[in-house]
């Protein structure tokens, strides 16, 4: 019997060889990605990615920078914070993050070997970033970022407690969310405590503002201060300024007072304004400060010339005086405060218009005083010789103030005396002139030093 070949058709082993080289090379590819995986996973914890990811974050916020150790957790990363001190070109004098978690997305492995390496950072959360811009600085410079050296990307960053420090202020307890537009990036925020010398403490009600390398524009920011609501816009570009514009309603007028108005003058401010702050190299300019103010529900109280002025025009409201209208036009800048177009009254009683400066401690102001005649028929010869123009219901004279701001010096004292002894001597004769000369006294003591009074003193 013939023995039966084992030579089979070519066509008939081929199969098998693609076969098992299709399953060889699935294989091979699998434990590649298994290996590139186990590789970047082993790449990411290691300490040379720590100090690559340190020395970028110093480029880019111009910072010695100390990360702590990252921990991976599949698609999650944890971070305990960083710590940083600005050099000299640092856009701040020292940061601290604490409790950093986020979560990201690589790129695929063709991505990673042949196209675009960059990472996806889906979101980022901090517990707590602390900042502050003082003038100290590290003697230290680093170089530049590339600008297209950018290889993360991150789609959102929450921040549960920002905390901002600067000369003579800060924010506190600001939540914030950040998410990238063209060219930079859309911050909101609410909650947290704004303070500035010389200001009350404000609470933030809400926050948005677009960071566009090197501008901060404040879109729109609401405070509450006193009772009262202020809304703020404007621009803080880096090196060069603050320029920020805002309304203020219904705030308190006590807290902004010198200690020793505070139990005298009421009321709440409102009006608009302007702050302007260089941030140039080179010499210090102090802000400027101008704008419009109003004073609502104003009254003022606790005087002594009020209290004399209502002892000798036999007239009480003069010791709580209800303010209907408090306005005017303020500058405060290097040369000291102008205050223009100012206008206080009580109506039916007394109107004051004028403008004034504080520049070096000494105050020189001119206004126009007017009067209700009323009142000042028990002041003998006012109405003659000082208060001689009568329009509006009031009878007018002008008023000068000048000399230092604490103790200040003002003309109408002088005038009302030599007012009042002259329609004595004129009108009563000798005999009268002796039977009122109690009454000129009293005119003398009133009104020389009505400032004095006014002032304490």
């Amino acid at each position: 019997m013939p023995r039966r070949s084992n030579n089979r058709p070519a066509s008939s082993v081929w199969p098998k060889v693609l076969a098992w080289s299709a399953a060889a090379l699935v294989a091979l590819a699998v434990c590649s990605l298994v290996g590139v995986k186990m590789w970047v996973n082993s790449y990411l914890r290691s300490a040379e990615f720590r100090k690559k990811i340190e020395d970028r974050t110093a480029e880019h916020l111009q910072a010695q920078v100390d990360i702590s150790p990252i921990r991976f957790d599949t698609t999650e990363f944890f971070c305990d914070g960083l710590h940083g001190q600005g050099g000299r070109d640092g856009k701040f004098s020292d940061i601290r993050v604490e409790n950093v978690r986020g979560e990201f997305r690589l790129p695929s492995v063709w991505r990673l070997l042949f196209g675009d390496k960059k990472f996806r950072v889906e979101s980022v959360d901090v517990q707590r970033v602390a900042v502050n811009f003082f003038s100290n600085r590290l003697d230290l410079s680093l170089p530049r970022p590339d600008p297209a050296d950018k290889v993360t990307e991150i789609g959102r960053i929450g921040v549960r407690e920002l905390v901002i420090g600067w000369e003579g202020g800060s924010v506190s307890g600001l939540a914030v969310t950040g998410k990238p537009v063209e060219g930079g990036w859309q911050i909101t925020g609410d909650g947290g405590r704004a303070k500035q010398n010389g200001l009350p403490e404000m609470d933030i009600i809400s926050l948005r503002v677009v960071h566009h390398e090197p501008s901060l524009y404040v879109q729109e920011a609401k405070l509450h201060a006193e009772g009262g609501e202020i809304s703020v816009t404007g621009e803080v570009t880096e090196k060069d300024k603050v320029d920020l514009q805002f309304k203020a309603n219904g705030v308190n007028v006590t807290p902004l007072l010198p200690e020793d108005w505070r139990a005298r003058l009421h009321g709440r401010v409102g009006g608009d304004g302007r702050v302007e702050i260089s941030l140039r190299d080179g010499t210090p300019v102090p802000p400027v400060f101008s704008g419009h103010a109003e004073l609502k529900q104003g009254s003022l109280e606790a005087l002594p010339v009020l209290d004399k002025i209502a002892e000798f025009t036999k007239t009480d409201r003069f010791r709580h005086l209800i303010l209907n209208q408090v306005s005017g036009d303020y500058r405060y800048d290097r040369n000291g405060l102008r205050v223009s177009n100012l206008t206080v009254e009580s109506e039916r009683l007394i109107l004051v218009k004028g403008s004034f400066t504080v520049a070096g401690g000494q105050i020189d102001g001119t206004f126009d005083l007017g009067i209700t005649p009323g009142p000042l028929q028990w002041l003998p010869g006012s109405q003659d010789k000082v208060f001689t123009a009568v329009r509006d219901g009031y009878a007018w004279t002008t008023l000068h103030i000048t000399g230092p701001v604490k103790t200040p010096h003002e003309d109408l004292s002088g005038r009302l005396y030599a007012a009042a002894q002259n329609a004595v001597v004129q009108k009563v004769g000798d005999t009268a002139t002796q039977a009122v000369g109690g009454a000129v006294d009293t005119v003398k003591k009133g009104a020389t030093g009505v400032l004095d009074l006014l002032f304490g003193n």
